[in-house]
């Protein structure tokens, strides 16, 4: 009897554990969201230092939408840097469920001030205003010497004899003349844009995205004068890559160089004038400082417009990344990375049909109630079939209750 008292009393309780856990699961599963997209107008990376606008993120788990964040931060969010001092920053995102699935998008960007905010588009959430100058890094060259190691090489025994006297003073001539050159230099990779933005969507079947640029482009400018180095695309394909050959910059260097090094040259030989070929030694010097200045040529900027990421019903586009290789570092360049508007959408699911309702518990039979007075009938006495029943009546209601009491 007691085996199976405890016996019973655990199912029950195995049972109603198991209706608790039921009962939780599909409110945990409610609460993940069905649709998701996120915007963030820029990213930079100066010298180490990160600095951003700020996410501005929406969830939507099938009955309402959630949103996070600022979808129209002002410049001011940029602390600690100097890179972008003006313009209009956009960030915009929104959710719905469409057939009972979810869908997303978003949209980020730059632009010059007198921008005008737009809500999501499929393409644009900016309209432009006046041009935006950024000055993507500025070229410290202070570290380039004339090597006096490098600086023979290729010249023959009897110039070389002849420049030996001399060639403490006439390095330092031609490292002086360097120096003046690179100081009035200046040199900065300065980029123009007007808007720049990215787009994406992702809705049942279907991820796409893109990237628009307004009167965007790079130039170089060097001692007062500016080099275009590359205009960008209104309508870049995904992940189009831009390589920028800075062998123009080299030659204005070298040209400015050449005059100088020239004057330096005339006072630095004295007597020797005659006898050392000036070109020869011009030569020699230009082509030790251009060895240096090579890796200028080997991109410095790399930059890569309407950057896109995908996976299983998501999409990630970048407008513009633009990075300043290594290569840069030996010169004393503060590295400097970008990213101008980065949206993401997805992945976004299907919406959880509600639980069906249980069902009430169906009523139980009543056990027979046995009666304790019977009304008179309009004779006033019961006849012998009653008795009868209420006899039967009662024995039977007897027997169901020690049953209980036995199987209890």
């Amino acid at each position: 009897m007691t085996t199976r008292r405890t016996a019973a009393r655990i199912a029950a309780a195995t049972t109603a554990s198991s209706l608790v856990l039921l009962t939780g699961a599909p409110a945990l599963a409610a609460e993940d969201p069905v649709a998701q997209a996120s915007a963030t107008a820029v990213r930079l990376t100066i010298g180490g230092t990160p600095a951003d606008s700020g996410t501005y993120r929406v969830t939507n788990d099938g009955k309402r939408q959630r949103t996070t964040g600022s979808d129209s931060p002002a410049i001011s969010v940029l602390t600690g840097q100097d890179f972008i001092q003006a313009g209009t920053l956009a960030q915009k995102a929104r959710t719905q469920i469409e057939d009972g699935r979810g869908a997303s998008a978003a949209c980020s960007g730059l632009a010059g001030d007198g921008a005008v905010l737009l809500e999501v588009d499929e393409g644009s959430c900016l309209r432009p205003g006046e041009n935006l100058e950024l000055n993507a890094g500025n070229l410290d060259l202070s570290n380039l010497q004339i090597l006096r190691s490098d600086f023979l090489a290729g010249f023959d025994q009897q110039l070389q004899d002849a420049l030996a006297p001399v060639l403490d003073p006439l390095l330092a001539g031609l490292q002086t003349a360097l120096e003046q050159v690179l100081t009035a230099a200046d040199a900065a990779i300065v980029l123009d844009l007007g808007a720049i933005q990215s787009f994406c969507i992702a809705r049942p079947g279907e991820v796409s995205g893109g990237t628009t640029l307004a009167g965007a482009g790079a130039s170089l400018r060097l001692a007062g004068q500016e080099v275009d180095l590359v205009d960008l695309p209104a309508d870049p394909a995904p992940n189009t890559k831009l390589v920028t050959d800075l062998g123009e910059v080299v030659d204005l260097l070298l040209q400015a160089l050449r005059t100088q090094f020239t004057e330096a040259i005339g006072g630095a030989l004295g007597p020797l004038a005659q006898v050392v070929d000036q070109a020869e030694v011009l030569t020699s010097a230009l082509g030790t400082v251009g060895e240096q200045l090579a890796p200028l040529e080997d991109n410095v900027l790399d930059v890569t417009l309407n950057k896109q990421e995908r996976g299983r019903d998501r999409i990630d586009v970048t407008a513009l990344d633009l990075r300043l290789l290594p290569a840069a570092a030996s010169f004393g360049v503060e590295l400097l990375n970008v990213e101008i508007g980065h949206s993401s959408c997805g992945p976004n699911g299907r919406v959880q049909p509600d639980e069906p309702n249980t069902p009430a518990p169906q009523p139980q039979p009543e056990e027979p109630q046995v009666p304790i007075s019977v009304p008179a009938g309009s004779d006033g006495a019961l006849g012998t079939g009653g008795l009868v029943a209420l006899l039967l009546a009662a024995i039977g209601a007897g027997v169901a209750a020690t049953r209980r009491t036995l199987r209890s």
